[in-house]
């Protein structure tokens, strides 16, 4: 078994591969797009195709995780998302644009949950006392440092590839840079999953239970992860706000490049300038991640109360965002809204964990990401036309107040997660009462 400092180093160093290679386009993929011909409308709609493909898939790939094991999962996904980068690369016209979109969803469906449920099964595995909300803390924190890294290297490349010909006009161009610097570091995170995840061996901590029978096909899994997510009052509170949350983070990842390339007008420097806006919001994010477990602490073991509190926040941040009419306040706002995310979301994902048993661990998170993406769908459709016809501020507009009005939702889960504990610790006192009584009759 490998030990805890192994799982940790091994999943942050993923981690860090797959978001930074991420994020190298992230800064000027938008832009990217419109140089190609995209609309903001039509690329609201190859957001929106992207996140139908996950939503069709999520459920059943993340049974096919906890079916035939999360490593292989991962790397079929690695194998998809490459030709879907691959593809994006040669489109120019909608239809070439919209497929290489579906694919890209296809290998998210894949990879989501593989390896974040392989990272908290090992940790259980080896150690099932160990603070989960600390690692995963850590876990974000890493990931929001590769994301704010690549942001500001691909934002960089754009100017390195400036001898290339002008964007529109060929395959490979400026903005097409660092995405080519992408596509090789892809190959050597697949490489890495393959040496790197080790499945654990299941101890009697995620052994099934009556509410969590040994599945043995890919839709008995499926069909217990959606009947897990019915019976658990705190796990459905969890997935109804996960709604708003993909639709705010659509609109904001949607939407923010073509608005601050409008604020801060168009030069040699704006994809650096853009590059360096994306990661300073990744790296307050991460602080926030970081943040979170000390925020709860604090708040005497009230994470229900920190995501509620910093769901309303960063939804009057939005709302703020969307009324600014210059780049300086729109910047700051801009990060604080990431920065609040980083603590809601990292407390989000411990709450999440905490409710779900490991045999069924990446169903259940891919059925939260297909609810995620459910609202990103909305995000991307239906505030990228708003966009489009009125404005980016009144899309985000609404965003903010869709958070604004969603943050209730928090508000009863530290007193139902108090009960839960409250029951675990009285159904073993009572058995053990009357196992004794039994004993005395002998």
């Amino acid at each position: 078994m490998l030990s805890i400092r192994s799982i940790e180093r091994r999943y942050y160093a993923l981690t860090f591969l797959f978001w930074f290679s991420t994020a190298l386009p992230m800064a000027v993929f938008i832009l990217l797009a419109q140089a190609r011909g995209a609309s903001l409308a039509q690329i609201g709609l190859l957001s929106a195709i992207y996140s139908v493909t996950v939503v069709l898939l999520e459920v059943p790939t993340g049974g096919l995780a906890d079916l035939l094991g999360r490593g292989r999962v991962a790397a079929v996904a690695e194998v998809v998302t490459l030709a879907g980068w691959t593809l994006f690369l040669f489109s120019f016209s909608f239809p070439a644009l919209a497929l290489a979109f579906a694919l890209n969803g296809v290998g998210r469906a894949l990879a989501s949950g593989s390896l974040d449920a392989w990272f908290v099964d090992s940790l259980l595995a080896a150690d099932p006392d160990i603070d989960l909300h600390l690692r995963l803390s850590r876990g974000g924190a890493v990931t929001l440092a590769a994301l704010g890294l690549g942001a500001v290297i691909g934002g960089a490349l754009v100017r390195v590839f400036s001898f290339l010909p002008p964007d529109g006009t060929a395959v490979f161009t400026p903005l097409t840079g660092p995405a080519l610097i992408a596509l090789p570091l892809r190959v050597l995170l697949l490489i890495a999953i393959f040496v790197l995840v080790r499945e654990p061996s299941h101890g009697p901590s995620v052994r099934p239970s009556a509410e969590t029978p040994q599945a043995t096909s890919l839709v008995a899994i499926v069909r217990t992860a959606t009947q897990l997510t019915a019976r658990r009052p705190i796990l459905l509170r969890l997935l109804a706000v996960t709604v708003p949350l993909g639709l705010a983070l659509s609109s904001i990842e949607t939407l923010w490049q073509p608005r601050f390339a409008a604020l801060l007008g168009v030069s040699p420097s704006l994809s650096i300038l853009l590059g360096v806006m994306l990661a300073a919001s990744f790296l307050l994010a991460a602080a926030g991640n970081l943040l979170a477990p000390w925020l709860s602490r604090k708040w005497g073991d009230r994470p229900g109360t920190v995501c509620a509190a910093f769901h309303a926040l960063r939804g009057a941040l939005l709302v703020g965002l969307a009324l600014q009419t210059s780049a300086p306040p729109s910047a700051i706002l801009f990060w604080l809204v990431y920065m609040s995310q980083g603590v809601a979301l990292s407390t989000h994902r411990l709450l999440l964990n905490e409710q779900i048993p490991s045999t069924h661990r990446s169903s259940m998170l891919s059925i939260e990401s297909l609810v995620s993406y459910l609202g990103g769908f909305a995000g991307s459709a239906g505030l990228g036309l708003i966009a489009d016809r009125f404005s980016i501020p009144a899309a985000w507009g609404i965003a903010g107040g869709v958070l604004l009005v969603s943050w209730g939702l928090y508000r009863q889960i530290d007193a139902a997660r108090k009960e839960q504990r409250e029951q675990a610790v009285r159904v073993p006192d009572e058995t053990h009462t009357a196992a004794d009584a039994g004993g005395s009759h002998g």
